[in-house]
């Protein structure tokens, strides 16, 4: 209009435009920064160096540092703690003494039937497959239900990591008489025929109705617990290991006769307890009773191929 000055619409958006430019320089530098500064890279520079210490000078070059993964979609097991435990299929070619988190995986008998690219890491370890931090696949953080079974919760249970572990391992081998590896929950299934429990209590559709059904026992929800008579940790697995040593004490006025079972007993039949969950594995994951008395192949040394980067 005739008298009015002109705008500059430029100038008036220039200080906008600089500071939204600086804004998104500086988130780019972030998002660099977290990329580069990754838990796991440290490590993944060490394992490489390990493996030319060792003359495995070829292994060493091909070896490339990203997020590295065990991928099995009939599981639907996505487990990246391989990015940071990278010598866990190398046993027999790295040494034993390494730290963790390069420390070769133990080879038992056992093993030869559980390959890492079938099982991976979680399904017997427990823990957060898909996280990328110590703390994330160790603990899950907020609302994670299934922490890592190491060695400090399984002292905390006064058991050892292994028998911890054999609870996850009858998620499958529930049905076996006895399985190599097993002995805390071999005793326990041992337990449970000498003991009679069927009598009361039904398993799998068979036994007596006059105590709770054990079918699904492992998924039972905490609150539905009575920990008030509980004298040592109010956790579901001590609840399980004093009410096996005394049942009248942990819930009074109960139809089951006080066992008064040693500690090891209690704990290994706490474990099987546990161990019964509503899991459903692929149909070839469950053990056949003609492959449980079959030899197990001795492990090869040759080098592993399992992990591959994460796409």
């Amino acid at each position: 209009m005739p008298g009015r000055p002109e705008q500059s619409f430029e100038r008036e958006d220039f200080a906008w435009l600089v500071v939204m430019s600086l804004v998104f320089f500086a988130l780019v530098a972030i998002a660099l920064w977290r990329e580069y500064a990754t838990p796991w890279r440290p490590w993944q520079r060490q394992f490489k160096l390990t493996l030319a210490h060792a003359g495995r000078f070829d292994d060493a070059r091909k070896f490339h540092l990203g997020i590295r993964q065990i991928w099995n979609p009939e599981l639907g097991l996505v487990d990246r703690c391989v990015s940071c435990h990278l010598g866990f299929e190398w046993g027999g070619i790295l040494p034993a003494t390494l730290p963790q988190p390069l420390t070769p995986h133990p080879a038992p008998a056992f093993m030869a039937h559980h390959p890492f690219e079938r099982f991976g890491c979680t399904t017997c370890h427990a823990g957060q497959g898909w996280a990328t931090t110590a703390y994330g696949a160790h603990e899950g953080g907020e609302g994670w239900e299934e922490p890592m079974l190491s060695k400090q919760l399984a002292e905390s249970c006064g058991l050892s990591e292994g028998e911890l572990i054999q609870m996850r391992c009858n998620y499958c081998h529930r049905r076996d008489v006895s399985t190599d590896g097993m002995d805390s929950i071999n005793l326990a299934k041992k337990l449970i025929k000498k003991k009679k429990c069927l009598i009361c209590h039904t398993i799998e559709g068979q036994g007596g109705h006059t105590a709770p059904d054990l079918t699904y026992e492992g998924d039972k929800n905490p609150e539905l617990f009575d920990f008030s008579h509980v004298t040592g940790p109010k956790t579901v697995f001590n609840w399980h290991v004093e009410h096996f040593i005394s049942a009248g004490k942990i819930a009074p006025g109960t139809a089951m006769p006080d066992f008064n079972l040693p500690p090891e007993q209690a704990r290994a039949l706490a474990l099987l307890m546990l161990s019964w969950r509503r899991i459903n594995y692929p149909p070839q994951y469950i053990p056949q009773p003609a492959a449980q008395s079959a030899p197990s192949p001795a492990p090869t040394a040759s080098a592993p191929q399992t992990a591959s980067p994460a796409h």
